[in-house]
């Protein structure tokens, strides 16, 4: 390797010349090489980054509060008391929603109540206030037609009490149907006794159209309830014309049919009727008798399904399907 003098003695010859003592001889960089300042500046700066990282990083350390065990659980219970508190917000939101629904709902039965109840009691005091004043000028037959009216509307009085009870009973959803088997005519022969008072006034006939023989499993009380209603929802329906109740058997299930001639109802009000014992939808202006309510939740209690149709010979039909 070949080595270049970076300084040579004054006044000598280039050739055989010797360089002093304590100077480089070869290609090399002094201390007043720009690299040098480089490089040490680069360190300043390091050391300068590193210094206010540690400096900033001690003073977060002295900023930050010291653990306290008390305070952390006092913290910690708060929270679970907001927690608490926000969990019974939304549950009295829910009770109140549920109280409101529950108003809304005692509103409207009151509402159906007096709406039921209102017809039967003016007869029943107009026609015992007609009593009081002429039983002892009338004659027997006018006596006996103003009794016969006074005693309809005691029958429907004493009916819709005793609905209301069962209707109310079954409200709780601890209520249990009995079931059991019937003869089927039966039901319907108790039926025309209790009633036949009210279709005669009417000038209506009843027809039984049911196989002697025909059993039904079923809670007596809640079938006849709902079977006196539509029995009686026929006879306001018709005058001087046919009320029907027959029944059927078709496979596992029992079909029971009300059919009246009287004056029917519309197509409109017919779906709109069929929607509302086919949903839990009230139907302001449809369940303004507390019968409709009666009939679509003691059908569901006894699992069945109510349809309303139009004959073609016109009139209505209503049929009631039941598990057999």
């Amino acid at each position: 390797m070949t080595y270049l003098p970076l300084f040579w003695e004054t006044g000598s010859s280039s050739v055989g010349a010797k360089p002093f003592l304590g100077q480089s001889t070869g290609i090399g960089f002094g201390w007043n090489h720009p690299l040098w300042f480089s490089l040490l500046t680069a360190l300043f700066a390091g050391l300068l980054v590193w210094f206010v990282i540690k400096k900033k990083y001690r003073h977060q350390q002295r900023q930050k509060p010291a653990v306290n065990p008390e305070a952390e659980a006092r913290i910690l219970q708060q929270q679970k008391l907001i927690l608490e508190l926000q969990l019974h917000n939304d549950q009295l939101k829910i009770s109140k929603e549920n109280l409101h629904l529950s108003i809304s709902e005692k509103d409207r039965f009151i509402s159906i109540l007096i709406h039921d109840l209102r017809s039967p009691l003016r007869y029943l005091y107009k026609n015992t206030a007609y009593l009081f004043r002429n039983w002892k000028r009338d004659s027997h037959a006018e006596l006996d037609d103003l009794i016969t009216e006074i005693n309809n509307s005691t029958q429907q009085i004493h009916f819709l009490t005793e609905e209301m009870t069962y209707w109310i009973a079954a409200q709780d959803h601890t209520y249990r149907i009995r079931l059991k088997e019937y003869s089927l005519l039966a039901i319907a022969n108790e039926l025309e006794d209790l009633y036949i008072e009210n279709i005669l006034q009417q000038g209506n006939t009843l027809q039984l159209d049911i196989p002697v023989l025909m059993k039904i499993n079923t809670d007596k009380v809640v079938l006849k309830t709902i079977l006196r209603n539509l029995l009686d929802t026929a006879n306001k329906n018709t005058d001087d014309g046919i009320i029907i109740i027959q029944a059927r058997q078709a496979y596992q299930k029992v079909i029971i049919t009300v059919l009246n001639n009287g004056v029917g109802v519309s197509p409109t009000l017919l779906q709109d009727i069929n929607h509302y014992f086919s949903t839990s939808e009230a139907m302001p202006g449809l369940n303004t008798q507390f019968g409709h309510e009666i009939i679509r939740d003691f059908a569901r209690l006894l699992k069945a399904t109510v349809l309303y149709e139009t004959p073609e010979n016109g009139g209505l039909s209503v049929s009631l399907t039941l598990p057999h």
